[in-house]
Parts: C-alpha cells; structure tokens; sequence
C-alpha cells in the first residue's frame, strides 16, 4: 500500500524538526581557556548545537558514523572550494573578529571559503624569535601541554589513559618517547591554518596513518571520545640539533579536506618557514619530544595543570 504524499511529507518534517531539536536542546557544554591576556573565556564554538547534537545525545550518536566517514569530508570540501562559499567569508570574519591586516590578500581576492581558510600572511605579520634555544609555537591555536606523557591519565578525556603506541602506529617510536612531553595545539575553524617549524629541523618523509574524522573541538573529549587516537593523521619526524628528535603528527578532523604539507623531505628548514596547512575545518597538531628535551614556561604548564588550554599564536615562544 503506497503512503500518501501529505503523510509521507509530515513525516519527514516531524524528522527533520526532531532532529533540529534535539541538536540545540543540549547546549550545557562549554569550553573555557586562557586568551592571549591569560584570562579565562568561554569559547565560541562554530557549529556548537550540532556538535552537542552528534557527541552528547542518543539519536546524535546513531547519526554521527555518517558524519566521520572520508566521503562525508571530501563532499564538504569540494562545497568549501566553490565560488558560491566565497560570499560567507565577510560574515565569518565579522563573527570570530578576526583580524585582517595581518592576509596577505585583500578580502575581495579570496576565490571561495578554502581559499580565505588557508590565507597566507603578509610578510612581517608575525616576528620570529632567532634563539636556537626556542621553540616557537608552529601555528595559531589552544595549546595544551603534558609534561610527562607516561605519569598523564586523563587530560582531556577523563579517566581515558592516553595510548601512545595507538597514536603513533609503531611500538618502538611509543617506547622511545613514552617519557617525553605531548604537546597538543587545537586549531578552531577562525586561525590561521598554516602550520610553520617551531625549530631549525630537516624534516623526514611524512608517514601516514589511517583513521577516522572525528571532530577536535574539546568538548567532544568530554563525550568520552579521543580523536588524537581514532583520527587520520600524518606521522612527520623533524632532526634537530637542540632537541633532539621531535615527532610532528598533524591531525585531521570533521569536514577537514585535506592535510597538505608543503615541505621538502631530507632538506634544512629554519625556525618559522612554512611546513604545510589544513584545508577546511578545525585540526590539530600533535608534538612529541623526548625525555628532558623541553622545558614549557610555567603558565602554561598551569593551565595545562589545571585542565584549560592557552591561546597561542603562529611565532609565540613556548619554553
């Protein structure tokens, strides 16, 4: 017996408004870190209803294989890069207040959405520190320190040991670093995504490691999920004279396209040149030192301490 039309497209609007509903209904999760000025601030979330609406309700958590597959990501991404996303880019700036003086291209010059996501700066936006004894921060974003990733039980997922070798695809790498520190920079859709040398590095071939797409933000850690370990990432080792050798494993997300690295493998790279960038979407790049490698200033390790994230900017001294 066919359905007919009028109940069939009740229906599908009774789905459609339930859905809306339940993704805004949960709206309690709030992420706070530390701003440039180290005070504590609510952070504003881009797509925050449907992140609660994927993390914390039932019928999001039914939804949401869809929404972490590669395909899923790829068709957003193809949308990002098209001349119709380009009239969303003054509104967005308007909204994250972001600041335009330091792109390179004026805003008329953007061609779509990606486009103005993977701004280059112009040339003196940001100063480089010179001394060899310090690591700069590779991007703008939250950082989130662990000194000792072996004595870390929770960070951001409670009570969720973080596993190492799980991350790192290779058991011998997780034993080398297990002792080292975990340094965690989250980009949100508003930064800057290009990501720079924190140090003076030769740069070995990127590795990459299958996954998933899960979101980044962090409040989808407190759903109990722990994207570093479930996402698709890229495993990039970096010889260094003062540190050692330091692990650098940018990270993919939810609607995240592409990650692109520009860097030419087995070649000598100086503090602040550019490593490669994120197409669109928040993201996350993960760095590992070895033991006694790196010492963090203290504010950070506070907060860090303390379970907040401090906002940093691409060129920031860290230690």
């Amino acid at each position: 017996m066919l359905i007919n039309k009028k109940i069939l497209f009740f229906l599908i609007l009774t789905l459609l408004f339930f859905i809306v509903f339940n993704m805004f209904k949960n709206k309690n999760n709030k992420v706070y870190y530390y701003n440039l000025e180290n005070k504590l601030v609510c952070e504003k979330i881009e797509a925050e209803g449907f992140l609660n609406f994927l993390y914390f309700n039932k019928l999001g958590n039914l939804m949401r294989p869809i929404f972490i597959i590669n395909f899923i990501s790829k068709l957003m991404g193809a949308y990002q890069d098209s001349f119709i996303s380009k009239y969303k880019i003054k509104s967005f700036i308007k909204k994250y207040n972001i600041n335009t003086s330091e792109f390179l291209k004026n805003i008329s010059e953007f061609s779509s959405f990606n486009d103005f996501f993977v701004r280059e700066l112009s040339s003196g936006a940001r100063l480089i520190d010179q001394n060899k004894n310090n690591i700069i921060s590779p991007a703008d974003s939250k950082f989130f320190i662990i000194p000792d990733i072996s004595q870390d039980v929770a960070f951001f997922v409670k009570n969720k040991k973080f596993n190492l070798e799980k991350f790192l695809n290779d058991k011998v790498l997780a034993q080398k670093y297990q002792n080292g520190s975990l340094l965690i920079f989250r980009l949100a859709p508003p930064d800057y995504h290009r990501y720079h040398f924190s140090c003076d590095s030769i740069p070995e071939a990127p590795v990459k490691i299958n996954g998933i797409l899960e979101s980044v933000n962090s409040l989808v850690y407190k759903s109990g999920v722990q994207p570093l370990t479930e996402n698709e990432r890229v495993l990039i080792k970096l010889n260094t004279q003062n540190f050692g050798d330091i692990l650098f494993i940018p990270v993919g997300a939810m609607f995240v396209g592409k990650i692109i690295n520009t860097f030419i493998p087995e070649k000598q790279y100086i503090k602040g040149q550019e490593m490669g960038y994120f197409k669109f979407g928040g993201s996350t790049i993960v760095m590992l030192f070895e033991k006694d490698k790196i010492k963090i200033q203290n504010k950070f390790l506070e907060n860090s301490q303390n379970g907040f994230e401090t906002q940093v900017k691409m060129g920031q001294i860290l230690n």
